[in-house]
């Protein structure tokens, strides 16, 4: 038998603040209603749209390429720009959310592992690399 493992740490599970499981995916299945795990499997596999030979993650664009392409010189600058997303904007409200471990990297490895194969199956003559880090194009890192 062969165990290929998750993208995450199953023992991140013992640092959560409650436990409902003896594993991740159980974990998930006791605590969350079917809204909340659509709401995530949309987060994991979003929207993508493709205007003028850019891709996009069509929750963070604004319909503004022609204003864009003013400021950015390329392709990958403006798709840099509009889908450099920062992850603690989008968990700074969750109360049980402790910096001090590793949830953030946990969850940003989850997300890149998605993204990725979402864009090479959409785009796959395309070279899209679907990156993690602090401070890519201007937002928010980590203190």
């Amino acid at each position: 038998m062969k165990i290929h493992k998750s993208v995450i740490d199953e023992k991140i599970l013992c640092d959560f603040s409650e436990i409902h499981g003896r594993t991740l995916m159980n974990h998930v299945a006791n605590s969350y209603n079917i809204e909340t795990a659509i709401a995530l499997a949309g987060l994991f596999c979003p929207e993508i749209i493709e205007t003028n030979g850019c891709i996009f993650i069509s929750e963070f664009y604004n319909d503004n390429i022609d204003e864009l392409k003013k400021h950015y010189k390329t392709t990958k600058e403006i798709e840099m720009f509009v889908n450099s997303w920062s992850l603690q904007s989008l968990l700074k409200d969750c109360e049980y959310l402790d910096y001090s471990i590793n949830y953030i990297d946990e969850f940003a490895k989850a997300i890149q592992y998605f993204w990725q194969i979402r864009v090479d199956l959409l785009f796959p003559d395309r070279n899209i690399v679907v990156e993690i880090g602090d401070g890519l194009m201007g937002e928010e890192c980590r203190q």
